[in-house]
């Protein structure tokens, strides 16, 4: 027998922050990633907007819980908001917050800020902890565990619609049983389809079987991951096939270094992400440097890839997608 389910579904959630104003504690808790990020980003649309004055680098921030403590969360949530109406603060991985700074926080459920939002997510919390039992009293429960086969279908639909896609049943039916159900293959099937069929939107089941064992595990995106986690085998696996599918290598560190910077908005800024910008601005030297053709820059990126992962004996077990900070 299934767990009762607590809280708001995602689609519920969008259609009530989307029908007022947005409620000033949220709890985004439950195992599916993509969800919690389809529910935070849904909060931010509703708190700060569509940002168009960039104001959100003043009215948001994000903060983790295995490396904060309750005054860093009092006091964003304590600053006042700047050119908008009230401010957005996350606090992410929020089960890893030690039970000690978390009792800390049990005052602030009584008298929340009335112009910041707080968004505490995870995958799981510990019902055990007093502040967890107060904090679903009162905060709004947004539930992300794994969606029940009935209401995968709409979730598909629905995420297929907004990639401008339009699938019949058996195409669904089959792109469903491909990806095995779990939210992030699907996405990622789509995102293929999507690049696949286009520039027509009508998908088709040869369609969705000429997409079934693509290598996906070529671009960017995987190359990044794979720094993230220190795997040096798999990093330079994956920058040789970006390399050789034709991206410049100068243009692949500026999306690296792009996205670290990201990173330092949005975590504490530390001693190895110092190093690695240094690693970045020594390749970014050589690249420009010229001289010894393709070749060399080969080389230079391939070292700046072992550097970059030389802090780690081993590489971190099974794959952690990295997503810059919103």
């Amino acid at each position: 027998m299934k767990a009762k389910r607590e809280g708001l579904t995602v689609p519920e959630l969008k259609r009530r922050v989307s029908a007022g104003e947005p409620a000033p504690l949220y709890l985004v808790v439950g195992e599916e990633g993509l969800l919690r990020d389809e529910a935070l980003s849904a909060i931010r649309a509703a708190v700060l907007g569509p940002d168009e004055a960039n104001v959100g680098a003043f009215n948001y921030d994000v903060v983790y819980g295995d490396e904060t403590e309750a005054a860093e969360i009092f006091t964003f949530c304590a600053n006042l908001p700047m050119f908008a109406a009230r401010r957005l603060v996350v606090v992410r991985d929020v089960g890893d917050l030690r039970a000690k700074e978390a009792e800390r926080l049990l005052p602030y459920l009584d008298a929340p800020v009335e112009t910041t939002c707080l968004v505490l997510t995870g995958r799981k919390v510990d019902g055990r902890v007093k502040f967890f039992q107060a904090l679903k009293k009162v905060a709004v429960t947004v539930d992300c565990e794994p969606l029940e086969t009935k209401t995968l279908p709409a979730w598909v639909r629905e995420q297929t619609a907004a990639l401008g896609l339009s699938l019949d049943e058996p195409s669904q039916v089959l792109l469903q049983e491909a990806s095995g159900g779990d939210l992030g293959g699907l996405r990622r099937e789509m995102e293929k389809l999507a690049a696949y069929v286009a520039p027509k939107t009508t998908v088709t089941v040869a369609d969705v079987e000429a997409i079934q064992g693509a290598d996906t595990g070529g671009t960017v995106w995987n190359l990044l991951e794979a720094l993230r986690r220190k795997d040096r085998e798999s990093a330079l696996r994956f920058l040789g096939k970006v390399l050789d599918a034709g991206e410049p290598p100068l243009k692949v560190l500026g999306f690296l270094a792009a996205c670290w910077r990201q990173e330092w908005k949005s975590r504490r800024f530390s001693e190895e992400m110092l190093r690695d910008f240094e690693q970045f601005r020594e390749a970014d030297s050589r690249l420009k440097g010229g001289g010894g053709g393709r070749g060399k820059d080969r080389l230079v990126m391939e070292r700046m890839t072992l550097n970059l992962c030389r802090s780690a004996a081993r590489a971190t077990p099974g794959p952690r997608p990295f997503a810059p900070a919103r």
